[in-house]
């Protein structure tokens, strides 16, 4: 069964306090509390070492947190979008992409916004330093293109210490090919730091050929280069903006309380005395107390526990701490070329000592937050198991669903959620044939939506296996009983999400039916229609053939292991496009050329789907090992132990079918891999796969050619 958690907590934003929180949170749950991070990247990325990383001295992937994985460790749920509003109100999150989401808490770390930015024309060449990441890669795009040229001329406005630091990275990523300049109203760089630190930043300026320019205010930017209000320019091919700090603008257009630079304010407590199940942290709040604390990344971590022991003592009805910010902090500042500055107070040093120490605390800040490495056996969480439903889902809940999704049925929809009746009627395609089928499971992810998406998608999945086209979908959900509100956004957030899927596939949802239980379950009735000609089968393979798989292996395991927050977030995201997928456009070009003999992968696994194939045909195969794709991670997982639930049936199924087969190898266990919304195993004749071939490359679909069907009555992998 699944716990019906008590209270919501909802995290907006991937930020330096957000990722102590889960960390927190995963080692000491809060019992009845769900967590619930929304962010549109699966990973954060650590400020501090970006510079490092357009310097070349790390990889991006060396600076980032992957808290898709770290939200599954505490046992939430990560939703991949934007925040569009926040309605205090109504405790309500309103999202870009999706229904919105309700809370009991909420907290805030969702950093700032470069001020000044629209004095940039259209079309500058101007990489905004927030966000961190897309600034990044937008830098070294520019300079990968200018590499081979010596007119690079960079300006950076805004002498801060993120500033100083990407002009420095990039003076030692060009080399002598360019010239950087640094640009700033102060007359000195790092002006909030003390004269000993910002001497020592010019210094490395002169050293490095870096030129700075003070006391001045840029009033435009274009694809010239920065005007200054003197009236000179600084000619520019790229201008990097690294500008003060704003407030984010959902903070204002929420109407929550903010400062005259749109900052939320908090008290000390870095709660919100006007909303008090809200918190704030990190560079979008302001202190009340301390309204000139800095924008800096130190401070944000060093917020994250005050912030997790507070949502934690709010959630349970204990004491809130104060955080109490230091008054002098250490500052490191890369200065490139394995040297740093460092500063604290009135002190400040540079060197190779410097850089060795930022290297140090920066790769440790990050490693802390890392997968630890454990034996996958020992934290594997099996899916949960289907169980029993108890009643309907009260008519006003589904009500106002309904109401809010404005479904409009296509001409061919007689009776359906338009005008609803105890069943649909539609019309079926005169010489057509009908097709029918049901598929339904305990959804891999708390994000109701994506679930949604790959249901639908995986539903219309059987139809294609058959050749059939869809006509229509009736939805079947059970939701936790016991709390309307969740019950309601559940519902809606499935049904918006399977709606998305259904309009692409243009199969009309017709109708469902809801029920309350302990345990979600979501699927659909899919309805289809065939040309009596144009059915696929399983059987029909013949000798000779040869098998074409047309997506990679491994969603079983990948979300295995993403429900434990033990996959990369990458590898997360590879199987959800992969299930995203739909298998119509592979279908049709296989009847376009002529294949019969069809089925999808989907529980039973590659191994299972092909033994029910090669049964039908009464023909056996062989599969070259190297050629079975897998999605990245899988073959991974599986080394190291990881294994969907339903692994071990589907191997003793092939055992007992199959004897020759039991000899194992990670490949062998990615065959045996339960699949959702997989994709088409086609038996091909030889004459026709070049051009199937061809055709498939042409749609962008993918095209694995995996075996032979072979004379005897059973199925082989060689070595």
């Amino acid at each position: 069964m699944q716990a019906k958690p008590a209270q919501r907590l909802v995290l907006v934003g991937g930020g330096h306090a957000h990722v102590h929180v889960l960390k927190d949170f995963a080692m000491r749950p809060v019992p009845g509390l769900g967590v619930t991070l929304v962010s549109p990247r699966a990973y954060s990325t650590y400020s501090g070492m970006v510079p490092g990383v357009i310097a070349g001295q790390y990889r991006m992937r060396d600076a980032q947190i992957d808290v898709q994985a770290l939200t599954a460790r505490a046992g939430g749920t990560f939703v991949a979008d934007s925040v569009v509003r926040v309605d205090a109100q109504q405790r309500r999150v309103h999202l870009c992409d999706r229904p919105p989401i309700f809370y009991d808490w909420l907290s805030l770390d969702i950093g700032a916004r470069p001020s000044g930015t629209n004095c940039i024309a259209a079309g500058a060449p101007v990489a905004v330093l927030k966000p961190i990441e897309v600034a990044a890669e937008q830098i070294g795009e520019a300079l990968d293109l200018a590499a081979s040229s010596q007119s690079l001329r960079v300006v950076v406005v805004g002498a801060g210490a993120g500033g100083c630091e990407i002009a420095f990275a990039i003076a030692a990523r060009i080399g002598e090919g360019g010239h950087v300049t640094v640009c700033d109203a102060a007359d000195r760089p790092v002006a909030t730091r003390n004269g000993r630190a910002s001497r020592a930043v010019l210094r490395a300026f002169a050293a490095q050929g870096i030129e700075f320019v003070g006391e001045v205010t840029v009033v435009y930017a274009d694809r010239f280069g920065v005007r200054l209000r003197d009236g000179r320019t600084l000619p520019a091919t790229l201008v990097v903006w690294a500008t003060g700090a704003a407030g984010p603008d959902l903070l204002a257009r929420s109407g929550l309380p903010v400062d005259e630079r749109g900052f939320v304010c908090v008290g000390d407590d870095l709660r919100c005395a006007e909303f008090p199940e809200i918190f704030a942290a990190g560079d979008c709040a302001v202190m009340a107390s301390h309204p000139e604390l800095p924008k800096a990344g130190v401070y944000a971590v060093r917020q994250g526990p005050v912030l997790s022991a507070n949502l934690r003592a709010a959630a349970t009805g204990g004491r809130l701490r104060r955080f109490r910010p230091q008054r002098q902090l250490l500052a490191l500042l890369n200065t490139g070329g394995g040297r740093a500055i460092l500063s604290r107070g009135s002190i400040a040093v540079g060197g190779r000592s410097a850089w060795r120490l930022k290297d140090f605390i920066d790769r440790r800040f990050v490693g802390s937050y890392a997968r630890p490495k454990l034996d996958a056996r020992a934290v594997m969480r099996p899916m949960v198991a289907c169980g029993g439903c108890a009643a309907k889902v009260g008519a006003d809940v589904l009500g106002r669903v309904l109401a809010r999704l404005d479904i409009r049925q296509s001409e061919h929809v007689v009776v359906g959620l338009n005008e609803p009746d105890d069943a649909a009627v539609f019309v079926q395609p005169a010489g057509t044939l009908a097709v029918a089928t049901s598929d339904a499971f305990p959804p891999f992810t708390d994000d109701l939506f994506l679930v949604g998406q790959v249901a639908a998608n995986n539903a219309a999945s059987d139809l294609y296996a058959m050749g059939a086209e869809g006509s229509a979908a009736i939805a079947l959900v059970c939701v936790p009983d016991g709390d309307e509100r969740l019950a309601e956004e559940r519902l809606e957030q499935f049904l918006r999400g399977a709606l998305k899927q259904l309009g692409e596939l243009t199969i009309p949802l017709v109708g469902g039916h809801t029920i309350a239980g302990e345990q979600t379950i979501v699927g659909f009735s899919m309805h289809g229609c065939v040309e009596p000609n144009g059915i696929l089968r399983k059987r029909g393979a013949r000798v000779g053939d040869r098998l074409v798989l047309t997506k990679r292996l491994g969603t079983g395991v990948v979300l295995a292991a993403a429900r434990a927050g033990w996959a990369d977030a990458d590898w997360v995201e590879a199987a959800h496009a992969s299930m995203l997928r739909s298998n119509r456009t592979a279908m049709r070009l296989l009847k376009r050329h002529g294949v019969c003999s069809c089925a999808d992968v989907t529980g039973f696994g590659l191994a299972g789907h092909l033994a029910e194939m090669l049964r039908a045909s009464g023909v056996a195969a062989r599969l070259q090992r190297e050629a079975i794709p897998a999605l990245p991670g899988a073959l991974d997982l599986l080394a190291t132990g990881w294994r969907s639930s339903f692994h071990a049936t589907n191997e003793r199924t092939i055992r007992s079918t199959s004897p020759e087969t039991n000899g194992r190898s990670v490949v062998r266990e990615l065959c045996v891999d339960p699949q959702t919304s997989g994709g088409l195993l086609a038996a091909v004749p030889p004459a026709r796969l070049e051009g199937l071939r061809a055709d498939f490359a042409a749609a962008g679909e993918e095209f694995f050619v995996i075996g032979e069907v072979t004379d005897g009555n059973g199925w082989e992998m060689t070595l």
